[in-house]
């Protein structure tokens, strides 16, 4: 039964505007430490996944399917996109960002995406596998980056729980 759990958190976690994060704090809350390993692995797995669909799907494929659902705007952006490549992408996400902000997105953006990730509400953002889908879309951060910056912004609550639970009993 948890394994299937897990498999259902791990798919749900993938797809954007689900909030991936309540649903593993809600089985770190029902069985505890003794899986806040597998929650852990679950969700960079999650993540992971959702990353490299964003890096596999055909741009103008996902541009037709955008225009043809009414979201000419977002089909748009993404064409634009397809034309500026990476390094023309970057300046096009920064020239209008805030003067304060720029450093983050460009010099940090390991930083960045460890605190969008933990971001309270971000499922307004899309969700940890919106987030993911869309830095992979982005094509501005390479896998290695991606995988670091997830495995260190999601351990912070499993790494929490597994110490709670091993300095809970003297607490008490």
């Amino acid at each position: 039964v948890i394994a299937a759990i897990l498999v259902a958190y791990v798919v749900l976690t993938a797809i954007p505007f689900v909030p991936g994060t309540e649903i593993g704090v809600a089985l770190l809350m029902v069985f505890g430490a003794k899986v806040a390993v597998v929650v852990y692995l679950s969700t960079v797995t999650a993540l992971t996944l959702s990353f490299s669909l964003g890096r596999l799907v055909p741009e103008h494929r996902l541009a037709g399917w955008l225009e043809r659902r009414g979201m000419v705007r977002a089909a748009a952006l993404i064409t634009a996109f397809v034309r500026l490549g990476p390094e023309g992408r970057d300046r096009y996400l920064t020239q209008t960002a805030p003067r304060w902000l720029k450093p983050w997105l460009v010099d940090h953006r390991m930083i960045t995406l460890v605190v969008l990730v933990n971001l309270p509400g971000n499922t307004l953002l899309g969700g940890g596998g919106g987030i993911a889908l869309v830095t992979g879309l982005s094509k501005l951060m390479s896998f290695p980056q991606f995988l670091l910056s997830v495995a260190l912004g999601v351990a912070p609550v499993p790494l929490a729980v597994i110490a709670g639970s091993w300095f809970g009993g003297w607490l008490a």
